[in-house]
């Protein structure tokens, strides 16, 4: 299994050149099926082939994303084309077709480029991923989710948060907050909680100051919690949390 740090599969050597190449949208979620597309663009001076693949993968505590063969035995993906030459300047867009035996499902649509170069003149591989998630009908609940652990390390000013989704179902976390007073610190983006997983949000918290409050936004409910009895340590594997919602 190839781990690799980010989003998902960015770059392998990530360049001015590199950058050139872009996915459009680089997440997209859909209820139960999808029938969709995606754009392919070429910014470069150079024309490049384009070799597309659909894997699996998962999603480890700390965020990092681990590339995993696809399930084809239960998620079943059609592409209209699996390579074409894409030109300089050029845009190409890419249909599908998936849909998933079982629900919550997702995987990633990999676009292999080669034949981009650097400044230098060497040449490139760069994969980017479209990736995508198949929703169940019945959407994540509240009652699903729960608050295992907070952290704060003043050493490095970070606070993080660990969630667990002790359900079955699929959901995505909008917006993370802790506040103390005037004080707070936000998570950077969105991040999906997969189903019975556990996941680690990490956020900006200057000074010795415990955060008293979490605020956890999904798409149909949100957590406001005070908390009690979370102390900054310069070691963030020894400070726990008490809540009560």
């Amino acid at each position: 299994m190839r781990r690799v740090r980010g989003t998902i599969l960015l770059s392998l050597l990530w360049t001015a050149s590199a950058a050139a190449q872009s996915v459009s949208p680089p997440i997209a979620e859909y209820q139960e099926k999808a029938r969709s597309s995606f754009q392919l663009q070429n910014a470069s001076i150079f024309p490049i082939t384009v070799v597309l693949e659909v894997r699996g993968f998962d999603i480890t505590e700390q965020g990092e994303v681990i590339d995993t063969p696809l399930d084809t035995s239960r998620v079943h993906v059609k592409l209209s084309e699996m390579s074409f030459r894409l030109p300089p300047r050029g845009t190409r867009r890419v249909f599908y077709e998936a849909e998933g035996d079982t629900l919550p499902a997702w995987f990633n649509i990999l676009s292999a480029m080669t034949g981009a170069r650097t400044e230098t003149g060497l040449n490139v591989r760069i994969l980017l991923p479209h990736v995508v998630y198949l929703n169940q009908k019945q959407p994540l609940r509240r009652g699903d989710v729960a608050v295992t652990r907070i952290e704060v390390d003043s050493g490095s000013g970070k606070a993080r948060v660990q969630l667990e989704n002790r359900g079955s179902r699929l959901g995505r976390v909008y917006q993370l907050k802790l506040s103390a007073g005037d004080h707070s610190g936000q998570s950077a983006g969105g991040f999906p909680l997969l189903p019975g997983k556990r996941r680690w949000a990490e956020v900006d918290w200057a000074g010795d100051t415990a955060p008293s409050r979490l605020m956890i936004r999904f798409a149909r409910f949100t957590i406001d919690t005070l908390l009690s009895s979370v102390s900054a340590s310069p070691t963030p594997k020894s400070a726990a949390v008490v809540h009560r919602p």
